[in-house]
């Protein structure tokens, strides 16, 4: 990854964090496109499968594809920027006046420039990108070589639950204080994952489980009396913590 993609990571991170909304011009009006929030995404869902969208052309030229769908049609993709423009809240989301006023005008745009739009909403979500950038993947990779060493060592423990959206994500951020609110309609779909994916959480573990597991998901404990961890600290040191 070159710098260029880590300034368009970091200026798309920063965008999740500040919930910054993107303004877009209309004919006269100005518009906001919002952060897609998970009530949004759960209402986007069949206008986004009814538009037929050609992966392999998107990848290869977003514009051109996002083109054909404006061009045959339009009424849906006003509906999927209707859904896009309406601020972060319950009431805002709820309201069937002011959703057919911005679909109305969404309407009346030119296909090119409905076009151009659609690819900005398409193409927004960085989320995947900035977790392998922030080292969250690794992290996570790490813990499932943690989590699957013990659970082989403690072969009367069992989990059950999470296996939905309520108790693998909803009921996750419910525990970290967020409300039913900010989890559906105000916070950003892709602030929350990337919350989720950065959770700290504490995990005992044995001798046992400590020697099962590689230096890499944290096995290899550092001895202040051995020469050879302190190597492998200073080395950490002068690397800024990246071997």
């Amino acid at each position: 990854m070159d710098k260029k993609d880590d300034k368009e990571l970091e200026a798309a991170l920063a965008d999740i964090i500040t919930a910054r909304p993107h303004e877009v011009r209309v004919g006269e009006k100005v518009l906001q496109l919002y952060p897609v929030t998970l009530a949004k995404t759960f209402l986007l869902r069949p206008w986004m499968e009814a538009l037929e969208l050609d992966p392999d052309v998107m990848s290869a030229n977003p514009y051109m594809e996002c083109l054909r769908i404006a061009d045959a049609r339009p009424d849906i993709v006003a509906h999927i920027l209707s859904v896009y423009t309406a601020p972060n809240s319950y009431k805002d989301l709820h309201d069937s006046n002011a959703a057919e006023v911005r679909y109305q005008l969404l309407s009346s745009v030119k296909p090119e420039h409905l076009a151009g739009l659609l690819m900005i909403v398409l193409t927004q979500d960085r989320t995947e990108q900035i977790s392998r950038y922030l080292g969250l993947e690794d992290e996570q990779r790490r813990m499932k070589e943690v989590l699957k060493i013990k659970n082989a060592h403690e072969k009367n423990s069992r989990n059950y639950g999470g296996i939905t959206i309520f108790g693998s994500f909803i009921g996750q951020l419910k525990e970290m204080g967020y409300s039913d609110d900010e989890i559906l309609f105000e916070r950003g779909y892709s602030y929350l994952r990337l919350m989720l994916a950065d959770k700290v959480t504490n995990v005992y573990l044995s001798d046992d489980d400590l020697a099962d597991l590689s230096s890499e998901a944290g096995g290899t404990l550092l001895d202040g009396e051995d020469d050879a961890s302190l190597d492998v600290l200073s080395s950490l040191i002068r690397s800024g913590g990246t071997n």
